[in-house]
């Protein structure tokens, strides 16, 4: 029993140093690994992501803003042909629409979600849009308040 008994710490003993090492060989490799570029993604949720996914996903792009629809109805519907957005990294929401451009303030909030009442990041200044997410290429953003309107976006290429 005793000689299957120190066979079996010294088998221990030996897989555990050996795990040891390959951790260290993995951590030290892992650090020195470049950062990979961003690929945009076709399909994602994003309203029950960390902050830094949904801005990844968002903000330094450029996006046409196509239709919105709701309001008390919730079928009010407003097709917009020459609109753009751009959320800069740095908290600068430009806004373009038939060759002018303004430029205003925005920043993330976490707040309550009215439609789900769980807690979701929001883009706040001018707008208080809540991001849906990204689906078959288009952005959906929703007004996070009664009666809001829900806004279809495409990336611009």
């Amino acid at each position: 029993m005793k000689m299957n008994f120190a066979a079996y710490t010294i088998i221990v003993i030996c897989l555990f140093a050996t795990a040891c090492k390959t951790k260290s060989k993995i951590g030290s490799s892992a650090k020195a690994m470049p950062e990979q570029p961003f690929v945009p993604v076709s399909i994602i949720s994003l309203y029950d992501k960390p902050l830094d996914t949904i801005k990844r996903h968002i903000t330094g792009q450029k996006w046409q803003l196509w239709y919105s629809v709701g309001g008390i109805t919730g079928n009010d519907r407003h097709s917009f042909t020459d609109m753009y957005y751009t959320l800069t990294k740095d908290g600068k929401l430009i806004t373009e629409k038939g060759g002018e451009t303004s430029i205003k303030p925005y920043k993330w909030e976490m707040t309550r979600d009215i439609y789900t009442g769980d807690s979701t990041y929001v883009i706040t200044g001018v707008v208080q849009w809540k991001v849906d997410g990204i689906y078959d290429d288009t952005l959906r953003l929703a007004d996070n308040y009664m009666d809001g309107y829900g806004y279809a976006l495409t990336r611009v290429k």
